[in-house]
C-alpha cells in the first residue's frame, strides 16, 4: 500500500495543497507578474511552467522569500527535492516565520529518511505557529518513532537497509533481505527498469505499525518513502509475510523510477500482480461486485471501507495484468511517460501500444 498524507494526485511526490493554498492567499507578491503566473500554475500541477516563472521572478527579487517558497513547491512538485529543499531552507533564511515552508520541508526530510532533520524544521516552526495541529501531529509521531528506532537493530546490504527489532526478528531480517533480493531482479526484469536507490525497510511489532503509519486495519504493510511492515505471526506464515514483502518493493521500485504521474490503481495493480497474485482468479470476484471504471478509481486506497478495498485492489490487479500482457518490459518506458507529465493514453504511445486497446482489455476483463 502506498501512504498517501497530504498529498496531491501524485505518488511519491508530497504537495500540501492546504498550504499551497495558504502561501498563494498570504505571501504571494502581487507586483509580480511572473510570480502570480507561478502560483496559479502550481495550483494547477504544472510544475514545469511554475519552475521557470519562478526562476524567472526570482532573477528580479532574489530576497523574496515567497518566490523561493513557489520554487520549492514547484520543484518538489517535479519531485526534484535536492532543489526543493534548497529553496526552502532559502525561504526560511530569508522568513523563518514561513511555516508554509517548513510544513513541506519537513515531510521531504520526513521522506528521505532524515527524521531528526525533519523534528528540528517542525520544532523550529512551532516557534512561530505553537497552534499548528500539523506541526504538532506529525512531529509528536516522528518523535515517538525517533526514539524506537534507537532501539532497534540495522542490517545494510547495499541495495537494501533493513531495521528490526533484535534477536527475535533476526530471522525474519536475514529472509527479509533474501526475498527482497530476489524480487528486485524478478520485478526489475518484468517491467524493464532496476532503481539503484537503496530501499529502506522497517519491521514494526502489530502496535508500532498502527500508532505511527494510522494505516487502515486492511493494510498489512505500505510504503512511505520507507518500506514498513508489521511482522503479526509473521514466522507463522512466511507466505504471507513474502507477499507484503514483495508488494511495498513494487510500490519502492515503481516510485523510484516514477516520483509523480503514476495513478493509484497502477501503483497498487502493478504491486498486487507482483506479490504475486492471480489476475484470473481475482477477475472472477468482479462478476459479483460492483465494477467501478479504473479512471474513476480514487486516488487514495488508504480512505476506503475493506469492501470497497476490495474491489478496487481487484480491479487494479487485472488492469495491471492487462498492462504487463501488452507492454511487458516496456513498463518502465510508459512509467517515465507518467512521470514527465504525459497523460496515460500519451504514455501509451511512447510504448506503442493503442490505449483504446488496453482499454477496451480491461473493460471485457471486467465483464
Amino acid at each position: 500500500m502506498m501512504l498517501k498524507t497530504l498529498r496531491m494526485a501524485v505518488f511519491g511526490v508530497v504537495v500540501v495543497s492546504a498550504a499551497l493554498a495558504t502561501a498563494s492567499a498570504m505571501v504571494q507578491s502581487g507586483a509580480d507578474r511572473s510570480a502570480d503566473a507561478g502560483w496559479q500554475a502550481l495550483q494547477a500541477g504544472d510544475g514545469d511552467r511554475a519552475a521557470a516563472l519562478f526562476r524567472e521572478a526570482l532573477e528580479r527579487n532574489p530576497r523574496d522569500p515567497a518566490l523561493h517558497l513557489g520554487a520549492g513547491l514547484a520543484s518538489h512538485l517535479l519531485g526534484r527535492e535536492t532543489d526543493a529543499t534548497q529553496s526552502l531552507k532559502r525561504a526560511l533564511e530569508l522568513e523563518p516565520k514561513l511555516v508554509v515552508a517548513s510544513l513541506v520541508l519537513g515531510l521531504i526530510q520526513y521522506q528521505s529518511g532524515d527524521v531528526d532533520a525533519a523534528i528540528r524544521t517542525y520544532e523550529r516552526a512551532l516557534t512561530y505557529a505553537p497552534a499548528n495541529l500539523e506541526l504538532r501531529g506529525n512531529l509528536d509521531r516522528w518523535r515517538k518513532e525517533a526514539e524506537l528506532h534507537q532501539t532497534l537493530q540495522q542490517r545494510n546490504d547495499g541495495r537494501f537497509s533493513i531495521v528490526f527489532e533484535g534477536r527475535s526478528d533476526q530471522a525474519l531480517a536475514t529472509r527479509a533481505i533474501a526475498v527482497l533480493d530476489a524480487a528486485y531482479w524478478r520485478i526489475g526484469k518484468a517491467i524493464g527498469g532496476y532503481p539503484s536507490d537503496t530501499i529502506s525497510v522497517t519491521l514494526y511489532t502489530e502496535q508500532q505499525f498502527r500508532d505511527l503509519t494510522r494505516a487502515p486495519d486492511w493494510s498489512n504493510g505500505l510504503y512511505d518513502g520507507r518500506i514498513r511492515l508489521p511482522v503479526r505471526g509473521a514466522s507463522q506464515n512466511l507466505k504471507e509475510f513474502d507477499r507484503a514483502l514483495n508488494h511495498e518493493l513494487t510500490h519502492a521500485m515503481v516510485t523510484s523510477l516514477a516520483p509523480r504521474g503514476v495513478p493509484a490503481w497502477l501503483h497498487e495493480g502493478l504491486a498486487t500482480y507482483f506479490e504475486p497474485q492471480d489476475p484470473a482468479a481475482a477477475a472472477k470476484l468482479l462478476k459479483s461486485a460492483p465494477v467501478i471504471p479504473i479512471s474513476k478509481l480514487p486516488l487514495d486506497f488508504t480512505r476506503l471501507s475493506d469492501q470497497q478495498a476490495l474491489v478496487a485492489y481487484i480491479e487494479s490487479l487485472v488492469a495491471a495484468d492487462v498492462l504487463m500482457q501488452r507492454v511487458g518490459p516496456r513498463t518502465a518506458i510508459l512509467l517515465q511517460a507518467l512521470d514527465a507529465g504525459q497523460g496515460f493514453e500519451q504514455a501509451f504511445d511512447q510504448v506503442g501500444v493503442p490505449f483504446a486497446d488496453f482499454q477496451a482489455d480491461v473493460t471485457r476483463r471486467f465483464k
